[in-house]
């Protein structure tokens, strides 16, 4: 059995996902890896994360292993500890960006990287082969590892080297894992920041808010004379940029900092990696700096892994992650902020300077998947359907995918037939027949 989907182990809390495959998930790690293994644990604010820190904590210690508690810190914090304290695998509890009864595990290799496919399969092997229903015991007590936000920044900092002085931030953080970190990295920057959700509160956590619904930090920056706006999502991976109260696409956003890095003589190979949901005018506007795109599956671990097998530095996905890794091995929205803030005071407007990036139209639709249309994800069926509508419409570009995270196929279509094709696809999905 395959645990793992797009971004790790996801689903409802206490359905999908339980205290029990927490622990199966600890037991295995421990029992993977050397001898009295080191397993840092890290989480968002919902409020199953500390049921599930309890029984993933009971699971490494039941599997010879030790913990380290890092509390509540972005996704690429686990990554980044594990690589500075030199442990053997690290765990983020999150569902990111999905609603508050929703969670998931987020793993890390002694690397700081997230899991390959291989490296799943062997931990999902190792989950399967042990007792499917392990006792778990009251809580235990782990403290959180001392000054562990003030580590974080410090590391930042040192990191993105940046003066925010007079510049004024408004900051939504979502009611996440940047709900504390958040403020004390933009004030250490010596930004005037104003910061919204910013609370320890797991029940509100994506709701009306954060980088999935920016109509919320719209609103409050028409209330004051903002320079810029940030969003941050439940775990703080994903990022939106908001400027003279214009949401800036991520498009936008994506080939900023592809062409801030280039100018500056930091772009390896001169060369991005985008995903096959990158707009093809993104693709066009890079080309016309001199720029290659190269495009991997969704999906910010597929990004990362053809990064590190083309040797490249910078990549990002249209959901708002972007990986800068000469600072990460994974996507981090604060250190994000703080690499366009950069940008921001030495070229001015984010909106100017990527201004010759204008997307090609496009479309996407997440079409439901039901008992009676499922099997036409099986094998190749999903592809041959995209083929079939490619050739009706022959001057879109289509991608079909099955989400790893939600019951549903997700058609993205661009070009000037895009609706066309889409409908398309989702009655062919409704009628679960094939009318091609």
């Amino acid at each position: 059995m395959n645990f793992f989907g797009t971004d790790g182990i996801r689903g409802t809390y206490g359905s999908t996902l339980t205290d029990g495959t927490a622990f199966l998930l600890g037991k295995s790690l421990a029992l993977l890896g050397e001898e009295c293994p080191i397993v840092l644990i890290c989480r968002d604010t919902r409020i199953s994360g500390e049921n599930l820190f309890n029984a993933l904590a009971q699971g490494v210690y039941d599997g010879g292993g030790n913990v380290i508690n890092l509390g509540i810190l972005p996704t690429n914090a686990v990554g980044h500890f594990v690589r500075k304290m030199g442990g053997d695998y690290g765990v983020m509890i999150t569902a990111s960006h999905n609603p508050p009864q929703d969670n998931g595990l987020k793993v890390f290799d002694r690397y700081g990287v997230k899991l390959c496919p291989s490296k799943q399969e062997v931990v999902s092997r190792m989950m399967s082969g042990l007792c499917q229903n392990p006792e778990i015991k009251g809580k235990i007590f782990e403290p959180v590892f001392y000054d562990i936000e003030n580590i974080y920044c410090d590391d930042v900092l040192s990191a993105v080297d940046v003066d925010l002085s007079n510049v004024k931030i408004a900051l939504d953080c979502c009611y996440g894992a940047g709900y504390k970190v958040g403020r004390m990295l933009f004030s250490r920057a010596k930004a005037n920041v104003t910061v919204f959700c910013n609370r320890n509160n797991g029940k509100l956590i994506n709701q009306n808010c954060g980088a999935t619904n920016t109509s919320f930090l719209l609103e409050k920056m028409k209330q004051g004379d903002y320079s810029l706006g940030f969003a941050l999502d439940g775990d703080a991976d994903r990022l939106a940029v908001v400027e003279n109260n214009v949401v800036v696409p991520n498009s936008k956003v994506f080939f900023a900092m592809a062409r801030y890095l280039s100018e500056k003589g930091r772009l390896r190979n001169n060369t991005v990696c985008g995903t096959v949901l990158t707009n093809g005018g993104v693709e066009s506007a890079l080309n016309g700096l001199g720029i290659r795109l190269l495009r991997s599956d969704v999906g910010d671990t597929n990004v990362f892994n053809t990064m590190v097998k083309k040797g490249l530095n910078f990549g990002g996905e249209q959901s708002g992650h972007y990986l800068l890794c000469d600072y990460t091995t994974s996507s981090d929205a604060l250190i994000n902020a703080l690499f366009l803030c950069k940008i921001y005071r030495e070229k001015g407007s984010l909106l100017k300077y990527a201004s010759q990036c204008v997307e090609i139209t496009s479309v996407s639709k997440n079409i439901p998947l039901t008992e009676s249309n499922i099997a036409l994800c099986d094998g190749d069926r999903l592809q041959n359907t995209a083929g079939r509508v490619s050739q009706l419409y022959p001057d879109c570009r289509l991608v079909l995918r099955k989400s790893g995270t939600e019951n549903v196929v997700r058609a993205y279509a661009e070009g000037a037939q895009a609706q066309k094709a889409v409908d398309c696809v989702a009655a062919t999905f409704s009628q679960n027949v094939n009318r091609l």
